[in-house]
């Protein structure tokens, strides 16, 4: 799912609910299955090698002997918001992934995903010249449930709105960066780097992007941080310009509150 190429069944959900039943202790993969896809149901198709391939890749289970087993700390699945937290600290790992570059590729896109069309699953060939790689429509209806549950953006009609915010607050909250102390833009980025490469682009310029420019406003407007412009900065960086957003195109600080 995430180290090659993206599928369908392995849905946030379901990696979220097994990882609830191997909390509980190690148990056979026979018996994930039943309690997960059980015969009373009379569903022919089988999912499980999938999410359980995802929730391995991401270090969430571990499998000796046939017996599957958490491998995280409980708290990582206590909830949903938890696991997006743990995953969201692991994408760098992937970084020739399927997901991982497309979710690039999206970031880098900006503004024109709007002139695009609005069905996800017909972008794999766009995706796939922008990449390198091949993605298909499968691809990309799991691409959209992961980027929506791991806060790259928002899902509208079933289209994603880039907006980083959340990907983003993950990521602070991990990292060294100080509360209420002024940071130049150019510190903060180098210290986000290592975790957020995925949805960087145009770095060389001192742009940012149009989603991770929603991010950044998001998280001011909602309190957690402050962008500011000095005058006499000369680390001077540019947002993504919006019309609602006219005096605060140019920033040099940031201070996470």
């Amino acid at each position: 799912m995430f180290k090659e190429k993206m599928v369908t069944p392995a849905i946030p959900e379901r990696v979220y609910a097994l990882c609830k039943i191997v909390e509980k202790g190690p148990i056979t993969a026979s018996e994930i299955k039943e309690k997960m896809e059980p015969d009373f149901l009379g569903n022919k198709s089988s999912y499980f090698n999938d999410y359980r391939n995802a929730a391995e890749e991401l270090g969430l289970i571990s499998i000796s002997d046939d017996l599957v087993s958490l491998a995280v700390e409980d708290k990582v699945v206590k909830s949903t918001d938890n696991m997006r937290k743990y995953i969201n600290q692991q994408l760098e790992k992937f970084n020739a992934g399927q997901f991982y570059l497309v979710t690039n590729a999206f970031f880098e896109k900006g503004s024109d995903i709007f002139k695009e069309d609005k069905n996800i699953a017909n972008l794999g060939p766009m995706f796939s010249e922008m990449t390198g790689l091949q993605v298909d429509a499968m691809a990309m209806r799991a691409w959209r449930f992961w980027a929506s549950f791991l806060g790259f953006g928002y899902l509208q009609d079933m289209f994603i709105i880039p907006n980083a915010n959340v990907f983003l607050k993950d990521i602070i909250l991990e990292s060294n960066i100080e509360k209420n102390k002024m940071y130049s833009i150019s510190e903060f980025v180098d210290i986000l780097s290592p975790k957020a490469n995925i949805i960087f682009s145009d770095l060389s310029n001192k742009k940012f992007n149009y989603g991770v420019s929603n991010g950044l406003r998001a998280l001011q407007d909602s309190g957690f941080l402050k962008m500011e412009h000095i005058l006499d900065q000369k680390d001077i960086w540019a947002l993504y310009p919006m019309k609602a957003y006219s005096n605060d195109s140019i920033i040099t600080n940031i201070t996470i509150l």
